[in-house]
């Protein structure tokens, strides 16, 4: 089983730095290799001024996030905002994404 930054790694030698649309997907793989829960939040950064939805695990109080750490690192002023952990929102939204996903063994 892959690692979660091994996961993250796997998007961006696919789709490079761009992997926006991706998260549901690569939150759903983290979760499966991690347990925990899939939580919606939205990160900010630039003092506020840039913000982004965004789909990450948390485990036992822990963030497993590699793509927003990647979003967020080197900014001075950032933010995780949680919105909600509704799984039932996911499972609906996931579809609608699943033309992202890599199939990885």
């Amino acid at each position: 089983m892959k690692t979660p930054d091994e996961i993250y790694s796997t998007y961006v030698d696919r789709y490079g730095k761009n992997t926006q649309g991706c998260c549901l997907v690569i939150a759903d793989e983290i979760q499966k290799v991690t347990g925990g829960d899939i939580v919606a939040g939205e990160l900010t950064w630039h003092g506020g001024s840039c913000r982004r939805y965004h789909w990450w695990v948390e485990r036992n109080g822990a963030i497993i996030d590699p793509m927003g750490d990647w979003v967020l690192s080197g900014e001075k002023s950032v933010g995780r905002n949680e919105i909600h952990r509704d799984k039932n929102i996911f499972n609906f939204l996931l579809p609608e994404f699943e033309k992202y996903r890599i199939r990885i063994c």
